[in-house]
């Protein structure tokens, strides 16, 4: 080896190094803090204790403050004591029950999965909770049953995940000591998206030109039966001589354009923000078999599509890891359909614009498309600031911004789409009358909207 490889080669571990020691010993750090049983409170309030002991007890023989300072002592050490003890029991005890077979949950619906925790009720000072770090986005209630902790859980995203890390935090009810633990438990999780109110959507078939086809490929067109002027270019033989010699019109027969249902189907979901409640309707569309015989479903992950429910659904689970990237596949989607014959295109988008919205108009002003955009309630104000929430104690509306849904609407529909926008919660269809009033809402100017606006029936 040369002498200038070998430095190349000393550099490397040195810059290496750099970059381990650190990482190294911020998580060596972390993890003693997190087994440091006294919380910032607990220091202050143990340093309270012994100085009124030192101070005041002790200086001035002061009866009241020994016992204050001998308390507020012995709760300060016998605490973290208890609750370092009741981990380290946890730990070695493990959970009741760790089923580990794979098990399914629906985004919204809290549901118990098997997992189980002594309650330690028989130490006074010692309460435990926790929360999950994979998958994201989840909510932890315990529920006390039989000495024992059970765990019910809510998930808010879909996705799929081969394990579930817990983040487990034993303390004590008055906030003097605390230990936090890592629960690792190897069980595949699958969280599909939540169908709630849907029941029907609506129609997915579409309808296409006729019944002959003049080629295997082409457009299906019936028979020759509509008149129409002769124009140049037209073949003689569809000249209809009759109508020219009773009117002096040089008339042709053009063919009957008949209407059938599309026998191929494409639906492709486009990822991105608040999107649960159009994969729900997705993920119905394709369980109920609303898409027909022959379809195809795909993803900006797996722009190539599937045909099968079971690949599909996986598809569309794991869809969620695409929302950067939301509708950068349906161009591929599309040109690969069409190459296999005509088909009826349906996008399920989100109600929110994004960067997925350009796409899928560009896409839109070359194809016919029909976009289902599926809501969990649309919103006509928009969020308070941080300080009123706090002093009023009220959440960030829920539902989706009514102004955002109106500009995807409108950016779609003026690109030629086909839009049906849908409440998940009801299952009804909003339409244009709905939302009109839903903007007079916004507006403060609900009095000169529509009846049927006013009233909220959709159209």
């Amino acid at each position: 080896m040369s002498e200038a490889a070998h430095e190349a080669r000393l550099e490397g571990r040195l810059a290496w190094m750099v970059r381990w020691i650190p990482a190294r010993v911020r998580r060596v750090f972390s993890r003693l803090r997190e087994l440091f049983p006294w919380t910032p409170l607990g220091v202050v309030l143990t340093a309270a204790a012994y100085a009124a002991l030192e101070w005041f007890a002790y200086a001035e023989l002061d009866l009241v403050w020994l016992v204050v300072g001998y308390v507020g002592l012995g709760l300060t050490l016998l605490s973290p004591i208890t609750v370092l003890a009741a981990a380290v029991w946890l730990k070695l005890r493990g959970p009741l029950d760790d089923a580990g077979e794979q098990f399914t949950l629906e985004t919204g619906v809290a549901r118990a999965t098997g997992f189980r925790l002594p309650s330690l009720w028989y130490l006074p000072l010692v309460q435990i909770r926790w929360q999950w770090l994979t998958p994201p986005a989840a909510r932890v209630t315990p529920t006390r049953e039989a000495r024992a902790l059970s765990e019910r859980v809510e998930v808010t995203d879909r996705g799929r995940f081969e394990h579930i890390e817990r983040l487990l935090f034993v303390s004590d009810p008055f906030g003097i000591s605390r230990v936090t633990m890592h629960m690792k438990q190897q069980r595949a999780l699958e969280v599909l998206p939540r169908v709630g109110g849907l029941r029907n959507l609506p129609s997915l078939t579409s309808y296409a030109s006729g019944d002959a086809v003049p080629h295997p490929m082409g457009l299906e067109d019936g028979d020759r039966l509509e008149l129409s002027r002769y124009t140049p270019g037209d073949p003689a033989r569809f000249i209809h001589w009759k109508v020219l010699g009773r009117t002096r019109k040089l008339m042709v027969r053009r063919p009957e354009r008949a209407l059938s249902v599309a026998r191929r189907m494409a639906a492709f979901m486009v990822a991105g923000p608040d999107d649960d409640a159009s994969a729900g309707a997705a993920r119905l569309a394709i369980e109920r078999r609303l898409l027909g015989q022959d379809w195809t479903f795909g993803t900006d992950l797996e722009p190539g599509g599937a045909s099968d429910e079971g690949t599909a659904l996986s598809m569309l689970v794991s869809s969620a890891r695409g929302r950067a990237r939301g509708g950068d596949g349906l161009s591929a989607f599309i040109a690969a359909v069409l190459a296999r014959g005509p088909a009826s295109l349906i996008v399920f988008a989100p109600p929110r614009p994004g960067p997925w919205l350009q796409r899928v108009v560009a896409v839109a002003r070359g194809q016919r498309l029909r976009v289902v955009i599926a809501v969990d309630g649309v919103r006509t104000e928009d969020a308070p600031p941080w300080w009123r929430r706090l002093l009023s104690f009220t959440g960030l509306p829920e539902g989706a911004s009514g102004e955002e849904l109106e500009d995807v609407v409108s950016a779609l529909s003026r690109a030629g789409a086909e839009v049906a926008v849908i409440d998940r919660g009801s299952g009804r269809m909003l339409g244009e009358q709905h939302r009109r009033g839903i903007r007079a809402l916004d507006a403060g100017a609900l009095a000169s909207a529509p009846a049927a606006a006013r009233t909220g029936v959709p159209s």
